[in-house]
């Protein structure tokens, strides 16, 4: 076996693993929160608390692992690490601000994020990030850096939607109120939220109530959207592979909005589906005009970069920043009572 095979069966393993885990464990009612930090006293042994979730868990799983498999596609096909960097630096800092302040904008309100909002923010500097630089250095790593993210954002993503299982948000449709297709295809496997703090049940008044599994669903695509990209990245097919790895995960994106029952803004087609659209038309536009020379990647040489002390650390300190951007509730609160165990 190759070694690009090999990368792709062990990525493929890695993924599935995460998923399973995921899919099966998140739903239970004690996955919402991770931990409880105690902030202030209340009065006697009572605290006021923060809590830490799983939802930020997923997010920074998702984004880590997205990162590092960018780094090590883009390495492999000979992008300098200093301009995948930097390419990454902005990406991160328009997309992680933009996950809040669109959704403020469509929905109206405060304490929720958009995967959808930060993504349509990152795609709109992204083509723009790597012409400056490669214009700056003489080079030509446009299409291969861009091709990279494509394929890497839709894995990270469909990772991260481990974390709408966790919240209960992105919820999906009752069962008994959709078509005897639906309620045939998901009515053995329906999703159902329990627990007062999920957003399907404070929001949605769901609890109990079988759904249309959307987040579960969106794990699956996009994350297969990631991987079949990975294969024809490797071969040095770097418009294809981000054209495949886009397509499916924009138009899921487009078509699994009508599967939602959230509230997801005014009109018949959401403002995040026209997001979607004008995603794929604009990134994929932008890989088919620029230029790129043939070049074959070389796995070895990027997976030497994810070996390296500094690499593992930066990616640390990225998952660090996402789980206190993401993982600290600003939905729910707690109430702690400290006392000594009884003996």
């Amino acid at each position: 076996m190759s070694p690009n095979m090999l990368f792709v069966v062990g990525l493929v393993a890695l993924v599935s693993a995460i998923l399973a885990w995921g899919l099966r464990v998140l739903p239970r009612e004690n996955m919402q929160i991770l931990a409880t930090i105690p902030l202030r006293r209340i009065e006697g042994d009572l605290w006021r608390g923060v809590n830490l979730t799983w939802y930020g868990v997923m997010q920074m799983t998702g984004m880590v692992l997205a990162i590092a498999l960018a780094l090590v596609l883009a390495t492999a096909a000979g992008v300098p690490t200093h301009t995948l960097v930097l390419v990454l630096g902005v990406m991160l800092s328009v997309a992680l601000p933009a996950a809040g302040l669109v959704a403020r904008l469509v929905e109206r309100r405060r304490g929720t994020f958009t995967v959808g909002g930060a993504v349509f923010a990152a795609a709109l500097f992204l083509p723009w990030t790597t012409l400056a630089l490669d214009a700056h250095s003489g080079s030509d790593h446009a299409v291969p850096i861009i091709s990279a993210i494509a394929v890497a954002y839709p894995l990270g993503e469909g990772i991260g939607r481990l974390a709408c299982i966790s919240f209960g948000c992105c919820y999906g449709r009752r069962l008994d109120d959709c078509g005897p297709v639906l309620r045939a295809l998901f009515g053995c496997h329906p999703a159902v939220v329990v627990g007062a703090t999920r957003k399907a049940v404070y929001e949605g008044q769901c609890e109990g109530v079988p759904l249309v599994p959307a987040p579960a669903l969106s794990a699956l695509v996009l994350s297969f959207a990631g991987l079949a990209g990975v294969p024809l990245f490797l071969d040095g097919e770097f418009r294809a592979a981000a054209v495949l790895s886009l397509s499916v995960a924009f138009l899921w994106r487009f078509a699994s909005e009508f599967l939602r029952a959230d509230y997801r803004g005014q009109g018949r087609l959401s403002v995040y589906q026209w997001m979607a659209l004008a995603c794929l038309v604009y990134v994929v536009a932008a890989v088919g005009l620029l230029s790129a020379r043939a070049r074959q990647p070389d796995i070895h040489h990027g997976l030497a970069l994810l070996a390296s002390p500094l690499t593992l650390l930066a990616l640390a300190a990225v998952g660090v920043v996402v789980f206190v951007y993401l993982g600290v509730s600003k939905m729910t609160t707690a109430t702690i009572r400290l006392a000594v165990k009884d003996r």
